[in-house]
């Protein structure tokens, strides 16, 4: 059995790819028409987005968090984290498209800034604003680029993409209000790549010392960075990690509750449903109930028209 939230590359492509170039942009009406103005839940594995909203109204549904917006904004979309839209029909803006990899290859040597991409976001924008004129600007040339033919248009796609990213979370950073470039660059770097190890690990529930040593830090500097970084111990950020799957297999697949705690690395299913639980406040069953119990409300009041 295998959950019910589709993984594509783009929205409703099975088995295509990018463009070599890892990138690919349209605008959100070339793709949602197609769709009825809806675009159901899924995810990506390898890619992350970064919608460009100049005007009208989205019902947005990231995980099972539900809210809407309106124009102008953006959002970030990172890879593996479920996410849907019902946009309203005249809606204007665009989807860029780009494959995980070639963000952390741009970015690599500024893990602060990286950090600022971990988790879906919505960044509203102030026309006002020099920031929204220097951001809307660059993804606009970017878009402009991409259409075209140009001599040397990949170089120049990749130098415009990393402005955009950077601005954007220039803008994630004011609005969370932290410094941009404040936080320690060594720490954040080894928070990203903690977050790697455990992103391909984390079902076979290894402990701080493994994560630790791999990094070539100790489980005392693991820990410090994780509290530091974002308010948790390193077991409390494994334990989030599980929890996280545990509430998307709940909510979206047709496993059981012992499928689920197997699947995770629990070999005990009455251990995970305590586990489980003690950190969602509610048992397997009763999240699950609840879960579903929201989605069909959802269905005719979050999402209008759904």
């Amino acid at each position: 059995m295998k959950s019910s939230v589709p993984t594509y590359a783009l929205y409703g492509e099975h088995g295509k790819n990018l463009v070599p170039e890892s990138l690919h942009c349209e605008s959100i009406p070339q793709r949602s028409r197609l769709y009825d103005w809806e675009i159901k839940l899924h995810r990506h594995d390898l890619f992350v987005q970064i919608l460009y909203i100049r005007s009208g109204i989205a019902h947005i549904q990231f995980e099972d968090r539900r809210f809407s917006v309106h124009g102008p904004c953006a959002l970030f979309v990172p890879a593996l984290h479920a996410h849907g839209f019902r946009f309203s029909e005249d809606i204007d803006g665009a989807v860029i498209t780009i494959v995980t990899q070639q963000m952390e290859n741009l970015l690599a040597h500024h893990a602060d800034l990286l950090a600022h991409f971990q988790s879906p976001r919505h960044v509203p924008l102030e026309p006002g604003e020099a920031s929204y004129r220097a951001f809307s600007q660059s993804i606009e040339l970017l878009l402009a680029e991409y259409d075209e033919a140009h001599a040397w248009r990949l170089p120049l796609l990749e130098s415009l993409l990393g402005t955009v990213l950077v601005l954007l979370a220039r803008k994630i950073a004011t609005l969370a209000h932290v410094e941009p470039g404040k936080r320690s660059s060594r720490g954040v770097m080894h928070l990203h790549r903690f977050k790697t190890l455990l992103n391909r690990s984390f079902r076979e529930q290894r402990g701080i010392s493994y994560y630790a040593e791999r990094l070539g830090i100790t489980p005392t500097q693991l820990n410090r960075i994780c509290r530091d970084e974002l308010g948790l111990s390193a077991l409390g950020v494994i334990n989030d990690r599980l929890l996280t799957e545990a509430r998307r297999d709940l909510a979206y697949s047709s496993l059981s509750v012992k499928e689920i705690a197997l699947t995770l690395g629990f070999s005990d299913p009455s251990y995970f449903s305590r586990f489980f639980t003690k950190h969602a406040g509610a048992s397997p069953s009763d999240f699950r109930t609840m879960v579903r119990d929201q989605f069909d409300r959802g269905r005719t009041s979050a999402l209008p028209g759904a």
